[in-house]
Formats: C-alpha cells, structure tokens, sequence
C-alpha cells in the first residue's frame, strides 16, 4: 500500500526549522552549537509530516538533510530503534512541546476510517476554551 503523508501547516515545520537552523540544543538551558557541519545545512528542506495510515503508536515524521526520524505524538520521544537526526532531539523535543495540541489536531483530522490506530484522545489543555 502506497504512504500518504500529510505535511505539517507550513509555520509549525518553519519553527522547527528555524530551530534547526539555529543549531542543535546542547543542553538542558537551550544553549547551541553551530560548527561549520551545521552552517552547510542551514539551506537544507525540512519536512515535519503525519503519515495517513500508519501504524502505532501516533507519531509524526522529521526529515532534513537527508536524514529521516520518527517521534511518538504522545510523549515526543523517538521511536524505539530509529536513528537519525539525534543531534536535534532537543530541539524537536522543544518545538513539540510548543505545538503539541496542533499535532494531534493534524493526527486526528488526518485519519481513514479504515486506520489501524485511530485518532489520539484530546488531552484538556488542547480542547477549545469554553466561554
């Protein structure tokens, strides 16, 4: 069965852009390291997407440079035994949990009815405030 991947809105992948292009976070206080290996990447295409049928647990794609990796919606962690982009893991970290109701919104809106996982629970904190 042929993949059909549903990109990202167009700001959520610029802010993880961004954030890449800024260099990986090193640390837990957000400070970077950009050397020359990361400077020749800053124009590099960045694609943040959700594939339509896939299989569990929720997650979402990162590709850039060339590399590919895949991160559980729910917790924001790599998938057990993907590599690729582990440079970057506290930048995607970061830009996940900034956009972490947007990305279920995208999972759940992006479901086939015949979808082995089905759409995430919505957790309170993204539910539309009631007035």
């Amino acid at each position: 069965m042929a993949t059909i991947s549903i990109e990202l809105p167009a700001d959520l992948v610029e802010k993880l852009k961004n954030s890449f292009d800024a260099g990986p976070i090193i640390d837990d206080q957000g400070r970077r390291q950009l050397n020359e290996e990361e400077v020749g990447r800053i124009n590099a295409k960045m694609v943040a997407m959700i594939n339509a049928d896939e299989h569990p647990p929720p997650h979402f794609h990162v590709k850039f440079g060339g590399e590919n990796a895949s991160f559980n919606l729910a917790t924001g962690k790599r998938l057990p035994n993907i590599k690729g982009l582990e440079r970057f893991d506290r930048n995607i970290s970061k830009w996940w949990k900034a956009n972490f109701c947007d990305l279920i919104k995208v999972w759940n809106t992006s479901r086939p009815t015949d979808c082995q996982v089905g759409p995430m629970p919505v957790p309170d904190e993204c539910k539309p405030q009631k007035t």
